[in-house]
């Protein structure tokens, strides 16, 4: 079932605030560091299986959650449109090459 980035974002959102990594008043910045602490973790991270979300390996359930740093740091500083600045930001990527 797919869920639309915007409401899986606001999600994210909610899900750091209720299991305190950030509050209502923290600075986005804080979401920046989860970002780069997610980020290690998946340099780290191995292809063998998760032991904490059963039926993923490592690597994919540390990139899902530089995926989900990334999202609740775009919803705290009020990104509207997640799909439609994934869309544009590829665009001009493929642009480039």
């Amino acid at each position: 079932m797919a869920i639309p980035l915007r409401k899986f974002a606001v999600q994210c959102l909610q899900a750091a605030i209720e299991g305190g990594k950030i509050t209502e008043a923290s600075s986005p910045r804080v979401s920046l560091y989860d970002i780069s602490r997610r980020w290690r973790e998946l340099y780290d991270a191995t292809a063998f299986r998760s032991l904490s979300v059963k039926g993923w390996t490592e690597k994919e359930v540390a990139a899902a959650q530089v995926i989900i740093a990334s999202l609740t740091f775009l919803e705290r500083i009020g990104c509207k449109n997640v799909e439609e600045l994934l869309r544009d930001t590829l665009e001009h990527e493929s642009a480039q090459l």
